[in-house]
């Protein structure tokens, strides 16, 4: 009878020896006595692993539940919470833009028009649409009188984001031939027959020539800018005639003099 409670006995702790031993190799230290990975280790762990990107770490019944982000995919994670070891590594997602995201819409153009002829009065010359890494704007430049007012404006808002108003210089316009003509028949009274524009040194002007009814000819000469009269010469082919005339009638009075006293 001693004999058989000997063999139980050391059959018994056979068996429970085999179970340490096991235990042992498949969980390590018993998990009574291991001491419990903390979040920082474990997370430090599987990113040095995987070199990712933790986005989330719970810890249950011993096991870590981890998210790793990896190159635009999700992975998740179990975690031995003790040994530290993985016990399952599995593709969650990939992400992917959010969905349902408010599409942006720009003002149109026409909108965007109306806003900067409502805060400058005038006629829009030019109007070009430009964008930018941050921003999308609109450049407009406005012309009333001499004024002239450049804009920009927010394509999305429609928010004027500045305004600046300078004067144009209009004394270098250059006359038309129509405004020369008519500043010269102010100065003589006739038929303009000839018009051309000269220059001399720094110097640009319009010479008008004009013929009166009592057949003279005058040249007017006006300056191209400014539109000031620099000078009126007259032809003296007019003059010369009349001086003709006048030696003329002066010859036949001599000679009829001459006769009479004969």
């Amino acid at each position: 009878m001693k004999k058989k409670t000997g063999i139980w006995v050391i059959i018994g702790f056979l068996f429970f020896a085999f179970l340490i031993y096991f235990s042992w190799q498949r969980f390590g230290p018993t998990e009574a006595s291991a001491k419990i990975l903390s979040k920082q280790a474990a997370q430090k762990l599987v990113q040095d692993r995987y070199q990712g990107t933790v986005i989330q770490i719970n810890l249950t019944d011993k096991q870590y539940h981890i998210d790793l982000e990896k190159k635009d995919t999700i992975y998740q994670i179990e975690l031995n919470a003790i040994s530290g070891k993985v016990l399952s590594f599995v593709k969650k997602e990939s992400k992917s833009p959010p969905l349902n995201e408010p599409e942006v819409t720009f003002k149109s153009e026409d909108e965007i028009r109306k806003i900067i002829l409502a805060k400058v009065k005038g006629t829009i010359k030019s109007f070009e649409k430009i964008v930018n890494e941050d921003e999308t704007i609109y450049k407009a430049v406005v012309k009333e009188g001499n004024n002239q007012t450049t804009l920009s404006v927010d394509a999305l808002t429609g928010k004027i984001l500045s305004s600046i108003t300078t004067q144009t210089n209009t004394s270098s316009r250059r006359l038309t031939e129509k405004e020369a003509r008519d500043i010269a028949k102010k100065q003589v009274n006739g038929i303009v027959e000839h018009i051309w524009l000269e220059t001399k040194g720094e110097q640009t002007y319009y010479l008008v020539e004009i013929e009166t009814q009592d057949d003279r000819e005058a040249i007017v000469q006006i300056h191209s800018i400014t539109g000031n009269v620099m000078s009126i010469s007259w032809d003296d082919r007019s003059s010369d005639d009349d001086d003709e005339k006048s030696d003329d009638s002066k010859q036949r009075g001599k000679d009829d003099k001459k006769e009479d006293d004969d």
